[in-house]
C-alpha cells in the first residue's frame, strides 16, 4: 500500500494532465448547477448536516487532542495552515516577535471543533472568537484552553452557534474569517458563504479550506484516508458534500468578494505531513477580500 501511495504521489504531481482527463469525465454545467444552486433552497435556514459525523457522534470529541489518534492527519495539518494564514495576514520581518504578530487581529474560527486552530492563532496574539454547533466539542475546546498555560493571557472565546446566527449579532466585526476544512460539512453552503461575509469587516480577509470534489480526491481522502489507513475518522467526508474551486469562488463573488489567490495543496501519510501543490486535485486553499464599500 505504501509503494502504491508514493507512486500515485508521484503521478500526482508530474502528470498534470491527469487532473483534465478527470474534470472532463463531468459535465461542468450541470455540476455548477446542482451544486451552486444560486436561488438556494434555504426551507431550513441552517447550514448543519444532523447526519454529519461530528453532529451524529457527540464521542468523536474524546480523541479530537490526541496526536496520533483518529485525528492525526489534522494535528498535522495545523503546523501547515498556522503559517499560511499568519503570513495571509501579516507581513513578519526577521526579528518580529512571531508570539505577538496577530495582536489587535480580530479572528472568527468558523467551526472550530475543539480548539485547535483557535489556540494556534491564539498564540499569535490574535483576538479568537471559535463559533461550533457542536457542545461535545465546544466544551472540549474550553476545558483545553483553560488548561494550556501559553493561552494563560490570551484565550480564544468561544460560543455555541451556527454561522448565520453569529452574523446578526456580530455583522462587519471581524479582520479575518477563516473557514477551514468546514464547508464540505454544512449543507446550506450559499448561507454559510453569505453569512461568513456578512461577519467581516468591509475590507476584510476570509480563508477557506476544503477538498476538491474530484474523483482524485475521493480515492485518497475517503477510499484511502479513511477507510484503508484511518488517517482520518471513518465517515467524517461525503463526496457528494465536495466543492469545486469554482463554486467557491462564485459565492464569494456573488457577495461581493475579490478572490485573491486559490492554490492546492496534499497530504503524503508515509511522513505525516502536507505540502503546496501545482494542482488543485486534492484539496485547495481560497482567499478572498471583501469589498470595503
Amino acid at each position: 500500500m505504501l509503494n502504491m501511495l508514493k507512486t500515485s504521489a508521484k503521478l500526482f504531481h508530474n502528470f498534470h494532465t491527469v487532473q483534465t482527463s478527470i474534470y472532463r469525465s463531468w459535465n461542468p454545467i450541470a455540476s455548477l448547477t446542482n451544486k451552486v444552486n444560486l436561488n438556494s433552497r434555504r426551507s431550513t435556514h441552517s447550514t448543519i448536516d444532523p447526519k454529519d459525523i461530528f453532529q451524529a457522534d457527540p464521542n468523536i470529541a474524546k480523541t479530537f487532542w490526541d496526536p496520533e489518534g483518529v485525528f492525526k492527519a489534522l494535528h498535522a495539518f495545523n503546523y501547515f495552515r498556522l503559517p499560511y494564514i499568519r503570513d495571509r495576514l501579516v507581513k513578519t520581518a526577521p526579528g518580529d516577535k512571531y508570539s505577538t504578530c496577530l495582536k489587535g487581529k480580530k479572528i472568527l474560527d468558523v467551526g472550530c471543533g475543539g480548539g485547535l486552530l483557535s489556540e494556534g492563532l491564539a498564540k499569535y496574539g490574535a483576538d479568537v472568537t471559535g463559533v461550533d454547533a457542536s457542545k461535545p466539542l465546544l466544551d472540549l475546546a474550553q476545558d483545553h484552553s483553560s488548561k494550556n498555560i501559553r493561552l494563560a493571557d490570551n484565550k480564544p472565546t468561544y460560543i455555541l452557534s451556527t454561522i448565520e446566527e453569529h452574523c446578526t449579532k456580530y455583522p462587519d466585526t471581524y479582520d479575518a474569517i477563516i473557514a477551514s476544512e468546514v464547508i464540505e460539512h454544512v449543507t446550506e453552503k450559499e448561507l454559510f458563504v453569505e453569512s461568513c461575509v456578512r461577519a467581516t469587516k468591509p475590507g476584510g480577509k476570509l480563508i477557506f479550506t476544503t477538498p476538491n470534489r474530484t474523483r482524485f480526491a475521493q480515492l485518497f481522502i475517503i477510499r484511502t484516508f479513511e477507510d484503508i489507513l484511518r488517517c482520518y475518522p471513518k465517515g467524517a467526508h461525503h463526496f457528494e458534500m465536495f466543492m469545486r474551486p469554482n463554486e467557491l469562488q462564485l459565492m464569494l463573488e456573488m457577495n461581493d468578494c475579490y478572490v485573491e489567490l486559490i492554490k492546492g495543496y496534499f497530504y503524503y501519510p508515509w511522513s505525516n505531513s502536507w505540502a503546496w501543490t501545482d494542482t488543485k486535485m486534492f484539496s485547495f486553499a481560497i482567499e478572498a477580500i471583501k469589498s470595503p464599500k
